[in-house]
């Protein structure tokens, strides 16, 4: 009998055979909330009437992260970070506190995601987690108190679409170009409320790719993205695709997306001789050590561009740790690079890194809708690390391959 791994992983989770278009209610194994959605979250679990460990149904299955809003930058932000603090220590839930790193990247470090899991999280890029193999979706703040509050949640069961993702990645090309060029290929409904299943055995892709990739996703309208590698052993299934897609990873090269969407993307070399002002290396689609790794490669022996600054956020304390053993980060801040803690950093425009009006950002983050990065009146490109860490070396957007041969 065909079944997809959405499928496989909500029958699993409710308890009975379920297919496309029905509405089932299954057991989530882990429900997470961040400082950004943390006060709508609570608000509607608060009004539950009852005691306050009666709140959470399992406090072992309930995280929640401080990464957006780090440190503190206001006294409402650090009321937040206080009431979380405070929420975490009655009920008995984890508490992810700030400097540990961004949700999508450190939940995974910690153990919390298990191929074959249901995970949902009250922040869209939630998806990031199909790439150890769990359906993992993003929720609103009623649907992740009630998660939180009875361990179970509603989901109409998506129909499955396969990604096949095959060949060598060219050079100076890694898995933020293959996750651009995809959102070019998929635009913003390619895979509305669908379940992309990623299928990448004849490929080269590392884990860090599979993440950067699976993170888009939710660009393209998906409900989920799961690296089939990482679920088939635990969850079986020879489904029926609504739709098949082929991508020959050798063709695809170093990729940037224009302002002011994810899905305005074209190759470096057409994206235009801009000069840029801000370069940022970080965020749960740029931050990983693989993204700090190739930062560095470039950096070694230059300097930043005079005029060009270069903010560097590692996306967990074990990435920024390791990156100091390896000697990486010595490298970005002899270059002139700015290195922050582990955290969202620049991406949302609430903390810092913010850019002034009519200066163009290169940026490694997933986003770049008008005013993402705290001022509308500021142009983003979104590109690779690499690409990136060649802006920031030559002031101005730049094939990464040329900055590589010098």
């Amino acid at each position: 009998m065909t079944r997809s791994l959405a499928e496989a992983v909500l029958s699993d989770h409710c308890g009975s055979r379920c297919s496309p278009g029905v509405h089932v209610s299954a057991d989530v194994d882990l429900v997470y909330i961040t400082d950004a959605s943390a006060s709508s979250v609570l608000d509607q679990l608060e009004r539950i009437p009852c005691g306050d460990r009666d709140l959470v149904a399992h406090p072992e299955r309930v995280a929640l992260v401080i990464d957006h809003y780090v440190p503190a930058p206001t006294a409402s932000a650090a009321r937040i970070h206080q009431r979380m603090r405070d929420f975490a220590r009655r009920t008995g839930c984890l508490l992810v506190d700030e400097g540990e790193g961004v949700c999508h990247q450190v939940l995974g470090e910690m153990g919390l995601i298990k191929p074959g899991g249901l995970v949902v999280g009250a922040d869209s890029h939630t998806v990031t987690y199909g790439a150890r193999g769990a359906l993992a979706t993003g929720v609103g703040s009623t649907d992740a108190a009630v998660a939180m509050a009875s361990g179970r949640l509603w989901f109409q069961v998506p129909e499955s679409v396969r990604l096949n993702l095959a060949g060598p990645l060219s050079p100076g090309t890694t898995g933020r170009d293959v996750a651009l060029h995809l959102n070019g290929l998929m635009g913003n409904s390619g895979a509305a409320y669908q379940c992309v299943e990623l299928c990448t055995a004849n490929s080269c892709l590392t884990d860090d790719d599979l993440a950067a990739i699976a993170n888009t996703s939710v660009e393209w309208g998906a409900k989920a993205a799961i690296v089939r590698e990482k679920a088939q052993d635990t969850l079986p299934s020879s489904p029926c695709y609504a739709r098949e897609w082929w991508v020959n990873l050798s063709e695809v090269g170093p990729t940037v997306a224009l302002p002011h969407s994810p899905h305005r993307v074209v190759p470096v070399e057409e994206a235009g001789n801009v000069e840029i002002d801000l370069c940022f290396v970080g965020t749960c689609a740029g931050g990983t050590l693989s993204d700090i790794r190739q930062a560095a490669s470039v950096l070694r022996g230059s300097q930043v561009h005079q005029g060009t600054r270069l903010l560097v956020t590692p996306s967990s304390r074990k990435t920024y740790l390791q990156a100091v053993r390896e000697g990486l980060i010595e490298i970005l801040v002899s270059s002139g690079a700015v290195v922050l803690p582990p955290c969202c950093g620049p991406c949302c425009g609430a903390v810092n890194g913010i850019p002034g009006d009519a200066q163009s950002v290169m940026s490694s983050a997933n986003r770049n809708f008008r005013g993402r990065m705290g001022n509308a009146r500021a142009d983003v490109f979104l590109a690779s690390s690499l690409t990136v860490a060649a802006a920031a070396v030559a002031g101005k957007i730049t094939d990464p391959r040329e900055v590589m041969l010098t």
